[in-house]
């Protein structure tokens, strides 16, 4: 009464009284001490009183050791818990209670599992058999259990082969521990096959399992085996989130699996699941890394339809696509819808967007497109600029373009990094020389191209040398381009702005030959 009252105090006080009136306290009354030493996490005085049993001739019995080896598991103290066991074996008490036996052994092995102790786990399996003792499905629930734990996937399969040798077929415990296993050990294949197991002999799994089940399937890209999980879900009248099937989606899309989305879209509707936004998003984004234009677009339909708000993210992948496929016109429109539906859009939808018209050789679209960027308050980054200004520099079916780059350049040129401002105004240059060609000698590019090369010269604040960051790789394969687009040389007067131009681009060669002079003699003169 005491023991169970907490009162271990009070208990030694009624075992010090019986001694001194002469009485001999026997097995049960030292078991009931051994329990509330155990009750009251003393684990050392109740070690004690079993060593004093020993030495007084009072020999403990099989309800004694399961006392202490209970207190043992609840500490937890498996190293104790394992001496009491062997004193147990050797006391021959292993056997005094029949079929009851196997409860030290297992409530010793549900410790070890808490504890991350699977071999201690096992040794206590090896003592069990050794005394010939068979154990129990639960006995072998707690150890497959232990070996979920420390994630020792296939000593639990070890595990599930022993119950059928031992003639302890697997009940819907022992599955659900086996699949959480797999889970953690990330064999979401592995687990499918138990599942299917499990049906063949009619263990119904339970929902917490098949939500982990097809969770695990979802992270380990197993589209198909995700499916079969979602079967059994229906049979099972349980129902997925609507983020469980984004997540299939996305794992389908990783897979480069377009019907895969599309049936897990399917699936949702025969679960009467609401497919979220983020779903229909995923499906849209399985359409596009598809190249898919046409589904994505249904998608779409089928989202408005829902009620459901397209985040930017959607209608910029889909202005992305049209840029891929060079459908510039489609892009536009795709902007125009996304701004009807009061959709802001960021700086990713104007990149994609400027990327779609440039792919789509509409520069003056792509321009106005940058313009409206910088009115939403977003800056282009360098790629865009550099994009945009080297698409009009080399714009077609104009014949002149008076002035047209210098104000772009001055918008923008601050937007690429300034290591790559002296290559790119070069190859502007050239891009200029190039059109000029194509449109039977253009003075007027010459003398644009003249004006961006001065521009070169004069950026840093001039006079030369140049800007003060130049990457000279880059500064001196651009150079060369140049050079190399430059119009041939005619006789003086002929033209007067290829001359100005040739003699631009002599201006910034010498001065970049004599950067790089000086820059070299400086470098030596700091390694001498």
């Amino acid at each position: 009464a005491c023991g169970k009252a907490q009162q271990l105090p009070r208990a030694f006080q009624f075992y010090d009284e019986m001694v001194r009136r002469g009485l001999q306290p026997g097995v049960n009354t030292f078991t009931s001490l051994i329990d509330a030493c155990g009750k009251a996490q003393q684990l050392d005085r109740a070690n004690e009183l079993l060593m004093q049993m020993q030495r007084e001739g009072v020999q403990p019995n099989a309800h004694t050791f399961t006392t202490i080896i209970n207190a043992c598991a609840q500490a937890p103290d498996l190293e104790l818990g394992l001496h009491v066991l062997e004193m147990m074996i050797k006391c021959g008490a292993a056997h005094d209670v029949g079929q009851s036996t196997v409860t030290p052994y297992t409530t010793l092995i549900r410790a070890c599992g808490k504890a991350f102790a699977v071999d201690k786990a096992f040794q206590v399996l090896r003592c069990m058999l050794d005394v010939g003792l068979k154990p129990n499905t639960v006995t072998f629930n707690c150890l497959i259990d232990a070996c979920s734990k420390s994630n020792e996937l296939d000593k639990a399969f070890q595990v599930l082969r022993l119950m059928y040798h031992y003639n302890n077929p697997p009940d819907a415990i022992t599955y659900t521990a086996l699949v959480d296993a797999c889970v953690k050990g990330q064999a979401p294949r592995r687990a499918c096959e138990l599942l299917q197991q499990m049906r063949r002999e009619d263990h119904g799994p339970s929902p917490t399992m098949l939500i982990s089940l097809l969770d695990a399937c979802v992270r380990g890209g197993e589209v198909d085996a995700s499916f079969e999980v979602l079967r059994a879900m229906g049979e099972a009248n349980v129902r997925p989130s609507s983020a469980s099937f984004t997540a299939l989606v996305h794992a389908s899309t990783r897979a480069r699996r377009l019907d895969a989305a599309f049936e897990a879209l399917a699936a949702m509707r025969r679960l009467k699941v609401r497919p979220a936004g983020a779903t229909f998003s995923a499906v849209i984004g399985a359409c596009v890394a598809a190249d898919d234009f046409a589904a994505a677009m249904g998608v779409l339909q089928e989202m408005l339809k829902s009620s459901e708000v397209p985040e930017p993210s959607v209608f910029n992948s889909l202005i992305g696509l049209c840029g891929k496929s060079g459908e510039g016109e489609y892009a536009l429109r795709i902007f125009a819808y996304m701004k009807q539906l009061e959709v802001i859009p960021n700086s990713t939808t104007f990149r994609a967007l400027v990327a779609a018209c440039l792919n789509a050789g509409d520069s003056a679209r792509a321009e106005q497109a940058v313009h409206e960027m910088a009115a939403a308050g977003w800056e282009p980054d360098a790629e865009t600029a550099e994009s945009l200004l080297r698409a009009v520099a080399s714009r077609q079916g104009e014949v002149s373009l008076p002035g047209r780059l210098l104000p772009l350049l001055h918008r923008f040129l601050p937007c690429v990094e300034p290591a790559a401002r002296g290559p790119l105004l070069l190859r502007l240059a050239a891009d200029l020389c190039e059109a000029s060609e194509r449109c039977g000698g253009d003075a007027a590019r010459l003398d644009e191209a003249a004006r961006v090369v001065d521009a070169l010269r004069f950026q840093a604040g001039a006079p030369p040398p140049l800007a003060p960051v130049l990457d000279e790789a880059a500064f001196g394969a651009a150079l060369r381009q140049l050079h190399a687009s430059l119009p041939p040389a005619g006789k003086p007067g002929e033209s007067a702005s290829r001359d100005r131009l040739r003699a631009a681009v002599e201006a910034v060669a010498a001065a970049h030959t004599a950067s790089s002079t000086t820059a070299a003699s400086g470098g030596a003169g700091e390694e001498a």
